[in-house]
């Protein structure tokens, strides 16, 4: 059901590599990412159409736009840049559900290939994130470094 295709496996192992360094070495925003991807990445199969008829799946449009949310949410409320490159490519995902709604001509294989790949670029953004996420801490005043404090 989840792995089935060489990739379904890519898009999972991708999501492990990603969403583990957000999760083991990330702050606050990258850990809120983190899970919320993996749950959207567990929840889609679930509220895919059972039906082999191509075409827009709705269930895994509202995966898409409450991932979206919370994206948008973490852009506007946090000081990383990450958060609004992955906001971006997201809301390239939800438009691409919207695009092959309105249009039946759009190939169904042209839809999943343009979803797929820009969910690789939104885990992308998290990964950057979460490795600067630890390299700040690495450098930080309570990472083991001693700062000269003048009284």
């Amino acid at each position: 059901m989840y792995v089935q295709t060489l990739d379904q496996w890519v898009s999972l192992a991708a999501l492990l590599v990603c969403c583990g360094l957000a999760l083991w070495r990330g702050g606050r925003p990258e850990r809120i990412a983190g899970v919320t991807m993996i749950l959207a990445w567990f929840a889609t199969p679930l509220v895919q159409s059972a039906s082999l008829t191509p075409g827009p799946q709705s269930g895994v449009f509202v995966v898409d736009v409450l991932l979206l949310l919370v994206l948008l949410a973490l852009a506007l409320s946090c000081d990383r840049w990450w958060p609004m490159a992955a906001t971006g490519f997201q809301g390239v995902v939800t438009l691409t559900h919207m695009a092959a709604a309105l249009d039946t001509q759009i190939a169904p294989r042209a839809y999943y290939i343009a979803g797929s790949l820009l969910s690789y670029l939104t885990m992308g953004a998290l990964f950057l994130g979460a490795r600067n996420a630890a390299r700040r801490a690495k450098t930080s005043p309570g990472s083991g470094r001693r700062r000269l404090t003048i009284i």
